[in-house]
Parts: C-alpha cells; sequence; structure tokens
C-alpha cells in the first residue's frame, strides 16, 4: 500500500540515483531493478520494494517476506517485534510506524543519535539523509533482519620486520619493527630459531648462544592498537654464524730450550674465555708431530730450531682462534760417549752371520751407524748390524766399529774386540731336490735343485734306475725308449767358494711309460671333391716327428676297402658321398695315435650347361637348355634365366632337358644369363648367351 515520507529533523544529503552516485552515496543498483517486486512488494520508487531488495541483494536474506504482516510500512516494526528494538546498526531497517509510514536502509551509525540512511519514497524520489535524535522524526526502532557482521578495522604491516645486522653467536642484535598503518601501535617481539619461539627471547634486542648456531633466525612482530585487529609479520631469515675470539695475549714458553729439558707453554689471554685449549708445538715455524700437550721436551730433532707453541681457543658457537708466541732461543746440542765397546757374536765362519751388538752408551734412543772391519780394514758395504764373512776373508779376523748419533748430539764411535780367524764354510742342504712332470718318453722332466744354507752353484746328473745316462746333465731330461720302464732321478751337486761341496739325489719318479704322440696341427683333406680329382691327406703336424703315418680311407665315415694311400681318385661310386680318412701314428717307444680327417663336402661330377635358342620372334625367344654330366646319365635339378635389369625364370631339368619361353623382351640385342641349381651327384654350372631380338 502507499505510505509517506517520514517527518523528522534531518539533512538530505542528496537526491536522485544518478545525483546521489556522482556524490558517492550508492542505491546498491536498485534504480535498474525497481521494476522487480521485492518480497511481494509494489514495484516501482517506494519505501518498502527499496528496503525489501537492499535485505535480499546487500543482507543475503531469500526473496520472500519473513511473515505476512510485513507489507504496509507502519506493520513492519509490529509484526517483528522480537527483532526490533532502539539500537541502531548498519544493515537495520529504520522503522517508522507509530509517527509515520516509512521504512529506510541505515548506511551508517555516526553513535547512538546519528545514523545515515538510504530510502525510495512514494513521492517518486530517491534520497540519502542524515538523521539526529535531537529533533522529532527520530525512527520509532530499528529492525534487525539480518544485520551484516561488521569487524574493526586491521592494523596493515607496510614493510617487513628486518634483523639489522648479521647474526653472530655473542653479539647484541637489534631488530626493525617495520613500517605499519596506522602509525603509534603497541609492538611486542618475539624472537625464533627455525620458527620455533626461543624462550625469554621478547625485547627488540637479542644476543644469539650456542644453541641458536647454524639456525634461521627471524624475529616476530605483533602490533596491537585499541578499536583495531591485531596484526603480526616476521622478518626475513638470517643464518646465525659462529662467533669470534680476540686474542688479547700472545702465549708464552718457559723452560730452558734444551734437548731432553721441558718447555712449558701458558694458554695466553682470550676473550671471551675460551672453553678448552690445544696446542701444537712448532720447531722453525713447522709443525713437530705429536707435540700436542701444554708441555713439549725437545728431541733431537729440534736441536739448532727455534721453538714456538700455537695455541688453539675454542668454545661451542664460536670459530675456533689460535696465537702463536715468540720463538725461543736455538735449541742447544748433547753429548754422547761409550761406556761399553761394541762386540761381534756368532762363529767366524764363510757365510756364517756375525752380528754387532752397539755396546753402552751414556744416552737411550741412540741410532748407530756400522762398519765391518776385516783385518782392520773397512768392508766396503759393510754397514750393516749383521755380516756374513765372504771366501776372500778365510783365514782374517773380523771386527765392527759402532758410530753412535742423535741429532743435537755430538757423535762418537767405538771399536769392538776383533774375531778369531775365518774358517771355511760348511753347505748344507735344506730341502731335497725333486723332479717335476710325467715320466713318460718323450716327455720333458724338470729338475729342482732343492735349497741350499748358502746360494750354490748346482751341476745335475740324471739316473735311470742305479745307471747315469750319458750327456744327461742339464736341469731337464726327456727319457727315450731306451728309457721305459724305468724309473728316473736326479743327483745335484751344490759348489760355492769357500764352502765344503755337498750332492744330494731326488726322490724316483714312478716307472717311465710309453710316449703319446701329440697332434698339434691335424691332418686334413686337401683338393676339391669332383669326379675324377685327386685327394690328398696332409699329415698336419705332429711330435715326435719321425712318427710314421698310415693312412685308410672313409666314404661317409665307413672303411673302403683297399684305399690305404695318401691319395685317392674321386670315382663315380663317391659321387653324393662324403670322403674322409683316418690317419694312424706310430714311433718306437709311443703309444700309436689315430686322428680322423674332417669329411669333405659331396662328390659331385662336374656339369655343363648349354641354352640354344630354338626360335625367336618380335618380343619373344625359346631356349633349348641341355645339361650333361660326365658319369651321370640324364640330370635333374632346376635352371634358373637371369635377363633384363632384376628378371629371373625358373624351369625344371628332366632327363638333362628344360626349355624357357620368354615374352616381353625388348628388340635388340639382349644378355642372358643361365644358373643351373646342380644335385646332389651333380655341381651347379652357368652359362651365358647373348641373343638378338626382332
Amino acid at each position: 500500500m502507499p505510505v509517506h515520507s517520514a517527518q523528522a529533523a534531518y539533512t538530505v544529503l542528496c537526491t536522485g540515483y544518478s545525483s546521489c552516485t556522482t556524490k558517492g552515496y550508492p542505491h546498491g543498483g536498485y534504480e535498474s531493478h525497481k521494476g522487480t517486486s521485492y518480497w511481494n512488494m509494489y514495484t516501482g520508487t517506494n519505501c518498502t520494494n527499496y528496503v525489501a531488495y537492499r535485505l535480499v541483494t546487500t543482507n543475503k536474506m531469500p526473496n520472500k517476506r519473513p511473515k505476512s504482516g510485513v507489507g504496509n510500512a507502519r506493520d513492519w516494526g509490529t509484526t517483528m517485534s522480537s527483532i526490533t528494538d532502539s539500537k541502531p546498526v548498519v544493515g537495520s531497517v529504520a522503522w517508522w510506524g507509530k509517527t509515520g509510514n516509512h521504512v529506510a536502509y541505515v548506511e551508517k551509525v555516526v553513535s547512538s543519535t546519528e545514523i545515515y540512511v538510504s530510502e525510495s519514497n512514494w513521492s517518486g524520489s530517491f534520497d540519502w539523509r542524515r538523521i539526529t535524535k535531537s529533533g522529532s522524526g527520530w525512527p520509532d526502532g530499528f529492525i534487525h533482519f539480518a544485520d551484516p557482521v561488521t569487524t574493526a578495522p586491521p592494523i596493515v604491516n607496510e614493510s617487513k620486520p628486518a634483523i639489522l645486522s648479521e647474526p653472530q653467536v655473542g653479539e647484541t642484535l637489534k631488530a626493525s619493527g617495520g613500517v605499519w598503518s596506522p602509525k603509534g601501535n603497541t609492538y611486542a617481539y618475539q624472537w625464533l630459531a627455525d620458527g620455533k619461539a626461543i624462550s625469554g627471547a621478547t625485547a627488540k634486542t637479542f644476543t644469539p648462544s650456542y644453541s641458536q648456531l647454524a639456525k634461521d633466525l627471524t624475529v616476530s612482530v605483533t602490533a596491537t592498537r585499541p578499536g583495531y585487529t591485531t596484526a603480526k609479520a616476521v622478518s626475513p631469515a638470517r643464518d646465525v654464524v659462529p662467533g669470534t675470539f680476540t686474542s688479547n695475549s700472545a702465549p708464552v714458553v718457559t723452560g730452558v730450550p734444551r734437548v731432553d729439558s721441558e718447555l712449558v707453554a701458558s694458554t695466553g689471554g682470550w676473550s671471551p674465555a675460551a672453553s678448552a685449549y690445544t696446542y701444537q708445538w712448532l720447531a722453525d715455524d713447522t709443525a713437530i708431530a705429536g707435540a700436542t700437550s701444554s708441555t713439549f721436551v725437545p728431541g733431537p730433532a729440534q736441536a739448532g730450531r727455534a721453538i714456538t707453541v700455537r695455541v688453539r681457543a675454542a668454545k661451542g658457537g664460536y670459530t675456533a682462534a689460535t696465537s702463536t708466541s715468540a720463538p725461543t732461543v736455538a735449541v742447544g746440542p748433547g753429548s754422547l760417549a761409550s761406556t761399553s765397546r761394541p762386540s761381534v757374536s756368532g762363529t767366524p765362519q764363510v757365510g756364517s752371520r756375525l752380528t754387532a751388538s752397539p755396546g753402552a752408551w751414556s744416552r737411550p734412543s741412540l741410532t748407530y751407524a756400522y762398519q765391518w772391519l776385516v783385518d782392520g780394514a773397512e768392508v766396503a758395504g759393510a754397514t750393516a748390524s749383521s755380516f756374513v764373512p765372504r771366501a776372500s776373508d778365510l783365514g782374517r779376523t773380523v771386527s765392527v766399529r759402532v758410530t753412535a748419533g742423535r741429532a743435537g748430539y755430538t757423535s762418537a764411535s767405538a771399536v769392538g774386540a776383533a774375531t778369531t780367524a775365518v774358517v771355511r764354510g760348511v753347505l748344507t742342504v735344506r730341502t731335497r731336490p725333486s723332479v717335476s712332470g710325467t715320466p713318460r718318453v718323450g716327455a720333458t722332466l724338470t729338475a729342482a735343485p732343492g735349497s741350499w744354507s748358502s746360494p750354490a752353484t748346482a751341476s745335475f746328473r740324471w739316473y735311470a734306475g742305479d745307471q747315469a745316462v750319458a750327456g744327461a746333465t742339464g736341469r731337464t731330461f726327456t727319457p727315450t725308449h731306451r728309457e721305459r720302464g724305468q724309473k728316473i732321478r736326479v743327483r745335484v751337486t751344490g759348489t760355492q767358494d769357500g764352502f765344503t761341496s755337498v750332492a744330494s739325489s731326488s726322490p724316483s719318479t714312478g716307472v717311465v711309460a710309453a710316449g703319446r704322440i701329440t697332434v698339434s696341427a691335424a691332418p686334413r683333406i686337401a683338393g676339391t671333391a669332383r669326379l675324377g680329382t685327386v685327394l690328398t691327406v696332409q699329415p698336419g703336424s705332429h711330435a715326435p716327428a719321425n712318427a710314421s703315418a698310415r693312412y685308410q680311407w672313409l666314404r661317409d665315415g665307413k672303411v673302403l676297402s683297399g684305399a690305404t694311400g695318401r691319395s685317392r681318385r674321386v670315382t663315380t661310386n663317391d659321387l653324393g658321398h662324403r670322403l674322409s680318412a683316418k690317419v694312424t701314428f706310430k714311433a718306437t717307444g709311443y703309444a700309436a695315435t689315430t686322428v680322423t680327417t674332417g669329411r669333405s663336402a659331396k662328390a659331385k661330377a662336374t656339369s655343363t650347361l648349354k641354352a640354344t635358342p630354338a626360335t625367336t620372334k618380335r618380343g619373344q625367344v625359346t631356349f633349348s637348355v641341355r645339361v650333361t654330366a660326365t658319369g651321370v646319365s640324364a640330370p635333374g635339378g632346376t635352371v634358373t634365366v637371369h635377363y633384363g635389369s632384376s628378371r629371373t625364370r625358373t624351369v625344371k631339368v628332366t632327363k638333362g632337358k628344360a626349355t624357357i619361353t620368354l615374352t616381353g623382351q625388348a628388340a635388340g640385342t639382349q644378355r642372358y644369363r643361365f644358373t643351373y641349381s646342380g644335385v646332389s651327384k651333380v655341381a651347379g654350372s652357368t652359362y651365358t648367351r647373348s641373343v638378338t631380338i626382332s
């Protein structure tokens, strides 16, 4: 039903859809939807359809009247009394039902006594009004169909917080809180390592400890302000790096720098104080292996060299640092003296080892150099702690001169008492000679001379049974048929200058057995298996080379009676068969050996092929083909003719004959190549013929 605009104390802010929109007072698109009925209200410019439209489109209510009494504007508040009160809220409905007949949409609530509304009046106009409670015309109530939820304005982070310097263990950091809008907020800080809050780290500054080393450090800033939602921002992460030490004073070395005299190192001064120190002593700036404690006793290797100590300070979370002391004066040397003469142990005999004892000296841990003397003269190269008298030393005495040395000490020498005269050595057999190989005629046997108490020259003598074999004095021996059935041994005599000679025999072998003829290259058949040709057995290679050979020919593996020569001519009986031969080798003292050659190809007769043009006419030729073979009458098979660039034609040969007719031949001289396939007893052949085609 028609309604009238409320009479109230107000200020009209704009009038008309377009004018209001231009001034920034929207109508929610009602201008283009006023022809549609909402909540079953009258269409057009009127208060109830406009407010129903806004509740449907802005407040997202369904396009259905909540109650049937929500029709005339004056009835809205009474019908919806359960949700009607005196509190203005953006999105609620301003209702005049006691002092008027009108509804409007609340756009803005300045206070409990000042509001802005948009409305569509029955008079035909749309406007926005500012209404105050000071005069008449304040709404009789506010209907809260579906008030939009309002939220406090946010605080906006415009620039992230930042950590202002590189995070380093032990160094205090300061955080930048970032840039926020609006300004003047209250800020709270929380430092984090690898995304986890660090307990107690809630100030704007923070000093990383060892527990944060190598972790991603960030700072979270929370901004708060009355009437605004709380906001939080986190700085970019930065790795925590180790802290650094500062050396306040260098280490100091105390003590007398002398071989075998202890030196002591102080740690020096450090900031912060280290939790552990390690040491490395140096001689002339070169590290001394193993010298890693706070004290050091210079050894002979350090004599004449200046000593320093490098101290390394370490602490969890800090990069270790080093500091080096000032150098000492050069380490002074010591002196050595013999307190007991060197001595020689062992029997003075050629080939028998003598051993030197260095004697006793005034200092321990010495190095010793040796020089052996024969009759008081130095032996060139005899500088080890032991010496083996030579044949040239027979009848002469042996002594040793020992020189003791130690770096940082003056070297000293002493000569021990001489031995009695050197006597001749005695060779002894440590392991008997032995014979390797198979005792068989023609098989080489090899002697191992055994071993001797001293390197000796070995000579050999071979025996068959109890008899020496004439001329058998080498390290190897090959039995002949004369030694067959006997056992073989070798006697080895060892000789060396300055020693007595000694001989030793090997154990005997088993009885010499018959030899085995070995075939290194098998016999084979030479020649082509064609009727009338001669095939010959090539005997190959064998040992012994003087072994005789006997032959037996085979046809398809079966013995050919009387065919015992080295050569055989192919006969008609051989056609279609494969030939081979057994070769038997014999030699005195050897077991006979038989070897069969490989089989030949099938023996065949040689064929003759001829093709004669019987008739020719335009584009066509007929050939009469004849195949003959000595020893075979009327051979069969096939003949293939090749002509043109790649054309062929195959026909069957019957009783040695065939006819081939070729059509579609080009005029002029044409070349034809005929190929006979051959059969089991006849070899294939070819024939070429040129024919002029009209």
